[in-house]
């Protein structure tokens, strides 16, 4: 029994000096799985009934990533072998007009994102459907982007999560006697998580 783990210790090395790769990447650190992204403010306005120009409509939103995540193997990096994304907080506002030329599920944007170290954040913003009768909801979804260049690579992953809240449950606000509609996140329900799922990545792909 001796003998037979010397000889794959043996076959190992042979096989790692030849630049061949046991295993993809190194086992994956303590931040993962992906952790909740958090939306720390929502604000949202239109009249209910159209039609309606875009300068009647909005929604402001701050999400942000607040964890570290795992970019990639690096040899004495930080994190046990690893290089990591840095945290990251957008600001997004978006003003919509509902016809048959903005359709809900296509209306797509981007929000701008707040510099941090060398990893470069793009945040994404999908509004899904936001409901003024009867119910009153919202549904929405974001993707995050990272980038960055170390160690002669270029990492890489994008996420996207979705998130519905409704009035009476995290949201509060509706409509007055003008069918003018506003919307803001319920107090005490801040921050709003929102579960991300990777959907491409280079490196760390566990």
């Amino acid at each position: 029994m001796k003998f037979r783990n010397s000889l794959l210790i043996f076959l190992s090395g042979l096989l790692s000096q030849a630049g061949t790769v046991l295993s993809e990447d190194p086992p994956l650190p303590p931040w993962y799985p992906l952790k909740p992204w958090e939306i720390s403010s929502l604000r949202a306005h239109n009249p209910r009934n159209g039609p309606y120009g875009t300068n009647a409509t909005g929604l402001e939103i701050t999400i942000s990533n607040p964890y570290y995540i795992a970019a990639g193997p690096a040899p004495h990096a930080s994190g046990g072998g690893y290089i990591q994304f840095e945290k990251s907080v957008a600001n997004c506002d978006v003003h919509w007009k509902v016809d048959d030329r903005t359709p809900y599920g296509h209306l797509q944007d981007t929000c701008a994102a707040e510099a941090s170290g060398s990893t470069q954040a793009q945040w994404n913003i999908t509004i899904n459907e936001i409901q003024d009768i009867g119910e009153h909801y919202i549904s929405l979804s974001f993707s995050l982007t990272y980038h960055l260049h170390a160690y002669g690579s270029d990492y890489y992953k994008m996420m996207s999560g979705s998130i519905f809240a409704q009035v009476g449950d995290n949201l509060e606000g509706g409509c007055d006697e003008n069918d003018y509609c506003s919307y803001t996140i319920k107090n005490g329900s801040a921050p709003l998580l929102i579960q991300p799922t990777l959907q491409e990545c280079r490196y760390a792909c566990g």
